[in-house]
């Protein structure tokens, strides 16, 4: 198994689709289009490959696809992106960026450390709007349409692919995050620890639950592209193995 195939790819196919979520997918290419969100969520280049006589072109058409619905999108760029400057083009086009990493682990190996106060649970069809209250609060964001955020969640967890996780301390919310099932990986989501409950053991309980689930599931591996600024460092401490280094870009509409 590629490993780093297996991790840069792994946002691939495991989009969460919202009613009027566009996919454009061909040979060396993967973006998403999803202009109810107002965010970079369900907006980003995931993977492009290009000739050099042809990046400018494409940065410009890709930009004028998002600027139309005057919504953001970030555009990944790794060890499979070509050419092997795309990054330096992007900045040249007025992107800003920062560090990820491509991270792995074999969930077989995880052990638990269960924390005395701290609970996670998979999260239900009747939990959904718990599961956005968490979400919305963790990330600082807010839905044009919540019941409608649920609404995709809750199609995206009937196929069997995508899991979703909520954490409490003594019972009251305390972070969420969440999974997808690839063919031969499973693709880490979404962790976050609301700021009353960090550094108590939240993210690593978190973890544990989703690895556990891994593991069951039978999946070998287990990868995230994790932000060096919040969740990398962490994840390298708990044993994670870096594969690769790479940078996201990000671009807003003036």
């Amino acid at each position: 198994m590629n490993k780093i195939e297996e991790c840069f790819l792994a946002p691939v196919g495991a989009a969460l689709l919202c009613n009027d979520t566009q996919v454009i997918a061909r040979d060396g290419w993967y973006q998403t289009i999803t202009p109810s969100t107002g965010t970079t969520q369900g907006n980003e280049v995931v993977w492009s490959r290009l000739a050099p006589e042809d990046v400018d072109r494409v940065i410009g058409e890709t930009i004028a696809q998002y600027a139309v619905h005057r919504v953001p999108f970030r555009w990944t760029v790794g060890p499979l992106t070509e050419p092997a400057d795309f990054g330096g083009a992007l900045e040249r086009h007025g992107f800003a960026t920062y560090p990820v990493r491509g991270m792995s682990l074999g969930p077989s190996a995880w052990v638990a450390k269960p924390r005395p106060g701290i609970t996670v649970e998979r999260v239900t069809e009747a939990t959904l709007p718990t599961y956005y209250e968490a979400f919305e609060r963790g990330w600082d964001t807010v839905a044009p349409d919540p019941a409608a955020w649920c609404a995709d969640h809750g199609r995206a967890m009937a196929t069997g692919r995508f899991f979703f996780y909520l954490a409490r301390v003594d019972g009251e919310l305390a972070g969420s995050a969440g999974f997808v099932t690839k063919p031969r990986c499973a693709y880490l989501i979404g962790g976050n620890v609301l700021a009353p409950y960090q550094k108590r053991g939240v993210y690593r309980a978190l973890l544990d639950a989703r690895l556990a689930d891994i593991a069951a599931h039978g999946s070998p591996l287990a990868v995230t592209q994790a932000r060096e600024a919040t969740a990398a460092p962490i994840l390298e401490a708990l044993g994670f193995e870096t594969l690769y280094r790479s940078n996201t870009y990000r671009w807003h509409p003036k």
